[in-house]
């Protein structure tokens, strides 16, 4: 087997991450490594205290990792977002492309590293598109934050929403996007995006998760919710849907946000069938969605491929998806779960559904299937060998 050097960048990395993009990351670095690989990721400490504050004075690097930060702190990665540029971000893989000599840069969210680490680099280099950076500087191509962008109206939005306008993309996103020889969509979703407003051509590859090693769990009477408790993720929803009296079964919510206060509330207004498990990791996470009816991802946003839906399938778990995004994809071929509408009657009716015995049994296979089809380490880095191996220098 050939061995490869890759150089990865992302705005993010465990432990100094927010969410499932990064996480993404650390595993695809792992399952190349454990090939034989050599893999080297750079990330941004500043980006992390932008979002979520300082950072341990202990700062824990891991071999292969490059953690960049600038003179400012918190403030550089508000520069970057203000000019698209991170000199830091710059050096370093231009530092690593010349010492390292890599087959090929992987570039993931640089959102806050910057445009220009995406420029020719006299090396082939690759995109995942894990957001709408590329079409979008809120990232989440939600006009306003409230519907589905379908045109540009960036400054207004910008405006509009309290985020300074990005004045640099019109000038260097589209010269830095032309130096990717190779974007990656883990939805099609996400590709038609791409297509529709930057006319890219992505090649669609989904995302992948470890299964678990504590095998199957007992399937008790709750569903779960798993991520961040915050609006545009439909929590409040979710909730209200608890309210009904159909909705018989117990609501399991894990993670940490705004929404915590609600969640409680809840909790004591259903004494006790909504339950806050708090924020969980591990043993303790799988326990939890492996032993529940379906995990309900209810987003009012247009989510990608969410980690957490993937781990719910690799456990045979059902899913309950809104029709945002790559959401539905995920309960197809086969059958793996349900799509609900966004009125409460569509979202009640699924819950009911998959309180089926029978039913939640027949997509409980389907999930392994729909699994071991599309979501494999195995199979996602065979593939992701293959359209990388290929990659050519271009116009290098």
């Amino acid at each position: 087997m050939e061995t490869r050097r890759i150089v990865m960048t992302s705005s993010f990395y465990p432990p100094y991450h927010l969410g499932g993009d990064a996480t993404h990351v650390r595993m695809l670095k792992e399952e190349l490594e454990r090939r034989g690989h050599e893999v080297h990721v750079i990330h941004s400490l500043d980006a992390y205290r932008l979002k979520r504050g300082p950072v341990s004075k202990e700062i824990k690097v891991s071999p292969g990792v490059h953690p960049i930060q600038g003179s400012m702190g918190r403030w550089s990665a508000v520069g970057t977002y203000l000019t698209g540029r991170n000199k830091a971000a710059e050096r370093e893989l231009e530092r690593l492309v010349r010492d390292i000599r890599p087959d090929w840069v992987h570039h993931h969210n640089v959102s806050l590293l910057g445009a220009e680490v995406l420029y020719r680099r006299n090396v082939p280099s690759a995109y995942t598109a894990h957001d709408y950076w590329l079409i979008c500087p809120r990232s989440d191509l939600m006009y306003m934050g409230r519907e589905t962008c379908t045109k540009v109206r960036c400054t207004k939005c910008s405006l509009r929403t309290g985020r300074p306008p990005q004045l640099w993309r019109k000038a260097k996103m589209m010269e830095a996007i032309a130096s990717i020889d190779l974007i990656l969509s883990p939805s099609e979703f996400m590709a038609d995006q791409l297509r529709s407003f930057l006319g890219l051509e992505a090649k669609i590859l989904p995302n992948f998760a470890p299964a678990p090693d504590s095998g199957a769990y007992d399937t008790r009477n709750h569903f779960s919710y798993v991520g961040v408790l915050e609006k545009n993720k439909g929590l409040d929803f979710l909730l209200r849907a608890f309210q009904d009296e159909r909705a018989k079964e117990e609501l399991h919510v894990m993670g940490a946000g705004s929404l915590e206060p609600l969640v409680r509330k809840a909790e004591a207004e259903t004494s006790g069938r909504v339950s806050y498990k708090g924020f969980l990791t591990g043993e303790a996470l799988w326990r939890e969605v492996g032993s529940s009816l379906a995990l309900v991802c209810p987003s009012t946003g247009n989510e990608n491929s969410p980690l957490a839906c993937i781990e719910a399938l690799a456990l045979g778990v059902p899913l309950i998806v809104s029709s945002r995004g790559g959401l539905p994809e995920l309960t197809r071929d086969p059958e793996a779960g349900l799509v609900a509408g966004s009125d409460l009657k569509s979202l009640t009716e699924a819950l009911v559904r998959l309180s089926n015995p029978s039913e939640r049994e027949r997509m409980a296979k389907n999930a392994f299937i729909r699994y071991h089809l599309h979501h494999e380490p195995r199979k996602y880095v065979d593939e992701y060998l293959k359209l990388c191996g290929a990659m050519t220098y271009g116009n290098s």
